[in-house]
């Protein structure tokens, strides 16, 4: 469902001039995604001691490295 939301996100933000309605829409799939992407962070949290902390803690840290680079690389390209 996830990759759905973020698929249609990606949608309505490339439509030319989008109407009321599809700002709305886009508006409420971004809260969607957050929540989303905040209850899976608090399940992996959950999971830490099954899992083992420094696993979860190396995860998180190439997550971070790959979202910094994502970062940059959206930054230069619209430099």
């Amino acid at each position: 469902m996830f990759n759905t939301v973020l698929e249609a996100i990606k949608r309505l933000e490339a439509k030319e001039g989008p109407s009321k309605s599809d700002q709305e829409l886009l508006d409420y799939l971004h809260s969607e995604a957050d929540a989303e992407v905040n209850s899976n962070l608090v399940n992996l949290m959950t999971y830490g001691q099954r899992l083992g902390w420094e696993r979860i803690e190396n995860r998180v840290a190439r997550l971070l490295d790959f979202i910094r680079a994502a970062r940059e690389e959206g930054s230069a390209g619209r430099g």
